[in-house]
């Protein structure tokens, strides 16, 4: 998933409510929508390893590198469905 860091943690949640808690996401700095190609152009390549990890990679050791996000995916303290309303 590509997302700017704006959208990162809504991403990462919406993602596993989804049953995809450990999908790849490859950020970039907010905000994208009037930047010229010579400008994104450096941001794409920034993100290119990591959109080759998430296709690549086995899932094992995706969730292996992943030790960060568990909070993201589980925060504590925030109870709710795992069904999206």
């Amino acid at each position: 998933m590509v997302v700017t860091d704006t959208f990162s943690r809504f991403a990462r949640r919406m993602s596993s409510t989804q049953g995809f808690p450990y999908v790849v996401i490859a950020e970039t700095p907010n905000p994208i929508r009037q930047l010229e190609p010579e400008a994104l152009r450096p941001r794409a390549e920034a993100m290119i390893q990591t959109v080759i990890d998430g296709l690549t990679l086995p899932p094992a050791e995706i969730q292996a590198r992943m030790k960060d996000v568990v909070e993201q995916i589980h925060p504590q303290g925030v109870a709710r469905s795992t069904i999206p309303v």
